[in-house]
């Protein structure tokens, strides 16, 4: 009796995901440590701006009262352009002290001034002409982000592109036999990686060119290495891409071929 054969489809291809999160990882690294940066220090400066800053709007909006007051130091500052203006002067019976920037030269130690203080908070208080705060724009949070967080971002954005280009490659891909041309080792950088070149023929026959790096202490990478001992190299496979053959990757055969033959069973599930 004659039993309907259907054939169990191939194993998918395997699919290394370490190679994907590796691909251009210098990419992950600086954009990630840029991003937190940048945002640290963006927090640092939105936590400062409750300080002198937040003072000096206080005491631009007022109400204030004028009083005299007495230089009693100056500091030069900011590279000799500006200078710390050190004074004291009298709020209903009481001595305070005080200090603000202002521009250098116009005060010296000694001389008597006019102090503008918050009648709500004497102790916001500035020289008449000078301010406590001199706005920076590194000392806005604004300027760290637009720095630090949106470039960092961006290069986020590449490596998340590029890995997403290459596990496209990876499973979709078409193969052919690659010919490894050369392989040297990246000097200085951590883990150590091997730099790989071949060449290849795309679905057009057309000779392409790749190189990528690859981790030393790896499948690939142990296959590389011998094969740079040695000085012989082997013929291996390369995925690429069908309409972008630049976007390509050199692999195992074993990630290539299908763990095992696909038996043919009865319909009937029987031998």
């Amino acid at each position: 009796m004659m039993h309907e054969v259907r054939s169990i489809p191939p194993a998918p291809r395997r699919i290394r995901m370490r190679p994907v999160f590796a691909h251009r990882w210098p990419l992950l690294a600086i954009g990630a440590m840029a991003i937190v940066s940048g945002c640290l220090l963006a927090w640092l400066m939105f936590l400062q701006s409750g300080g002198k800053p937040s003072d000096q709007d206080r005491l631009e909006r007022g109400p204030t009262r004028t009083v005299a007051g007495h230089v009693v130091a100056v500091e030069k500052i900011d590279g000799h352009v500006r200078q710390q203006v050190r004074y004291h002067f009298d709020w209903d019976g009481v001595r305070h002290d005080g200090s603000s920037s202002a521009p250098a030269g116009t005060i010296a130690a000694g001389d008597d001034i006019e102090v503008v203080v918050l009648e709500e908070q004497p102790g916001i208080n500035a020289a008449k002409g000078t301010v406590i705060f001199v706005d920076r724009g590194w000392l806005r949070p604004r300027f760290w982000l637009g720095i630090l967080a949106v470039p960092g971002a961006l290069l986020l954005l590449g490596w998340l592109a590029g890995s997403f280009q290459l596990r496209q490659v990876l499973v979709h891909g078409d193969a052919a036999v690659g010919r490894v041309t050369a392989i040297s080792t990246v000097r200085f950088v951590l883990p150590e990686m091997l730099r790989v070149r071949y060449e290849f023929r795309d679905h057009r026959a057309v000779v392409r060119a790749g190189s990528h790096w690859v981790r030393l202490h790896g499948d690939l990478g142990d296959r590389l290495a011998r094969q740079m001992r040695s000085g012989r190299f082997e013929a291996m496979p390369v995925l690429h891409d069908r309409r972008l053959p630049q976007w390509n990757r050199l692999i195992l055969p074993q990630d290539f071929l299908p763990n095992a033959a696909a038996p043919t069973v009865p319909a009937n599930g029987n031998a």
